[in-house]
């Protein structure tokens, strides 16, 4: 029997273990670069996460600066800025949900309420008054830009990973006001009472004030409008009769939108009719026409009819309050396509009666949309009492002036009505149907999720 050959039975163990270990280190070499290649996954998958978050966020506050005005162009610049953003080196791409406003699209219009009940949701999708946009920016199997590609996930059959973030912003400030109320230290700014129906179409309602009260509310009025902004914190005095969600305070202050327009110039004594010359008509003074021009006593009605040819009507005023300004009391009163012009001093606008007055604005030219322009330097009260066959268009512009609206019958005030404080009160609906005209610059947008 041979005997056993100590050393090379050792010899033959330790090529044995060698080659356990080269199996062992190919392993633990295959895990660690599975480790590595999660990791670098994982990071990728985080800054694509990142790239969405700020795609997701400039795209909100871009259309939300403008989705109370235009809900399209609101779309399109969310899209926009987001295809200007990158997430995995493409751009990040939304689907403008133009249709049918779905809560789960990548574009949601809708509306964002402050309640702090957390039983109730922030953010309704809707096309109604909206004030709030929301943007879901995805890298998914079923997004535009498809998913995110793994580098090393291939290696245990994972070849992408579904990413989405999401931004809502939030519109702050009125751009579009059917009606102003443009002091902003009235106590109050606007007062509504009576049981008045205030109806601005299309539109929302701007107090400016910082008062307290900003707002006072008496009896049963009812405001319809898409939404009320307050520049104060304070609450009003009594309840502004508006849906929960519609009144917004410490809101911003807009500037005056027309601050920019200058009066008819010049104001010469050579236009007709003569100087000092108040336009007086009544019952018996038969069918009257006017034309453009300076009346530098003001023009007085109390019955017959007037027609008017187009163009600017600059009005002034006497010292007896006899013809001051714009003066309607009756009679039929027909001014298609005019301006009418307040100077300071003793001129007022006072319109009111039982007759058929109509007054639409100038259709062209530095003035078109105006009808009724006082003097910023004319701080006497304009009062207008309407009937059923008051119909005033355009804007009714009063910008150092109290107004007071009011009537028991229903009337129409204008597209736009601008006033330094108001006082609205009777028993009619008075309407303003505002048209997108004489926009506030200065809309801003906030995050707020």
């Amino acid at each position: 029997m041979k005997k056993l050959d100590k050393s090379k039975g050792f010899r033959v163990k330790f090529h044995r273990r060698k080659g356990v270990v080269y199996i062992w280190a190919a392993i633990t070499l295959l895990i660690l670069i599975l480790f590595v290649g999660l990791a670098l996954d994982m990071s990728k998958a985080f800054f694509v996460s990142h790239q969405l978050q700020n795609a997701a966020d400039a795209a909100a506050l871009a259309g939300a600066q403008v989705v109370k005005l235009d809900q399209a162009q609101a779309r399109q610049a969310a899209f926009n800025i987001a295809f200007a953003n990158f997430a995995d080196e493409d751009p990040v791409l939304l689907g403008l949900n133009d249709v049918a406003n779905d809560p789960s699209g990548d574009i949601v219009i809708g509306r964002y309420s402050d309640d702090l009940d957390p039983t109730t949701p922030n953010f309704t999708a809707t096309t109604e008054v909206p004030n709030a946009l929301k943007i879901v920016a995805r890298r998914t199997d079923s997004s535009l830009g498809g998913p995110v590609a793994l580098n090393f996930g291939p290696i245990i059959g994972i070849n992408t990973c579904n990413i989405s973030n999401f931004a809502i912003a939030k519109a702050q400030g009125g751009t579009g006001a059917g009606l102003i109320c443009l002091s902003d230290d009235a106590e109050p700014g606007l007062r509504l009472s009576g049981t008045v129906d205030v109806d601005v179409n299309d539109g929302a309602v701007q107090v400016n004030s910082e008062g307290d009260p900003p707002v006072t509310v008496n009896g049963q009025p009812t405001l319809d409008a898409d939404e009320m902004n307050i520049c104060s914190g304070y609450p009003s005095k009594g309840d502004i009769p508006m849906p929960d969600g519609s009144i917004g305070y410490n809101e911003p202050c807009i500037p005056d939108p027309l601050a920019w327009m200058e009066p008819p110039l010049p104001l010469t004594e050579d236009l007709s009719p003569s100087p000092g010359e108040t336009i007086a008509i009544d019952a018996n003074s038969g069918p009257v026409t006017l034309s453009p021009g300076y009346y530098s006593g003001g023009l007085r009605m109390t019955g017959g009819d007037a027609f008017l040819n187009p163009g600017i009507y600059v009005l002034g005023g006497s010292s007896s309050g006899l013809g001051s300004g714009l003066y309607i009391n009756g009679g039929n009163f027909t001014a298609a396509e005019v301006m009418f012009y307040i100077i300071e001093d003793h001129g007022v606008v006072n319109i009111g009666g039982s007759g058929n007055i109509l007054i639409t604005p100038i259709e062209s030219g530095y003035y078109e949309g105006m009808s009724i322009f006082q003097s910023r330097n004319n701080h006497n009260d304009a009062v207008i009492i309407g009937t059923s066959n008051l119909e005033l268009g355009g804007t009714l512009y009063f910008p150092e002036n109290h107004a007071e609206l009011g009537g028991t019958e229903d009337w129409t005030a204008g597209n736009q009505f601008i006033a330094d404080t108001m006082w609205i009160h009777g028993t009619a609906t008075i309407t303003i149907n505002y048209d997108g005209r004489n926009i506030a610059p200065g809309n801003k947008s906030f995050l707020v999720e």
